[in-house]
């Protein structure tokens, strides 16, 4: 959910500046061994000096009473830690960006515990 809350604000950002609107795209794939599931957004995209700190709990770049900082590092702990998958991103400043969760098809007995 999180996911999409930012990629909605990231479209925003581009339409209050009287651009045209929006799109988020949602997709799911399947690997050999895994589920891909891809949240894509025509938003501002992710500025190249912050995108090693995105996952950074309480890291935000909204303005003060609209993000926490906690969404991108809760959804990095229950896709990674949790459930033994990957989060990443692919992102281009003025063309949007991509999030990708990858999930295992099957997971170890120590991974759900």
């Amino acid at each position: 959910m999180n996911l999409l809350v930012n990629a909605a604000h990231a479209i925003g950002e581009v339409t209050s500046e009287g651009k045209e609107r929006g799109t988020i795209t949602v997709r799911t794939t399947q690997t050999k061994d895994a589920i891909v599931v891809s949240i894509s957004d025509t938003g501002i995209g992710i500025k190249q000096a912050v995108r090693d700190r995105v996952f950074e709990p309480f890291f935000t770049t909204k303005e003060v009473g609209r993000g926490t900082g906690q969404g991108l590092a809760i959804a990095r702990a229950t896709v990674v830690e949790k459930h033994g998958g990957e989060i990443y991103f692919e992102t281009e400043e003025g063309k949007g960006t991509t999030f990708f969760i990858k999930l295992p098809l099957r997971t170890t007995q120590e991974s759900l515990v």
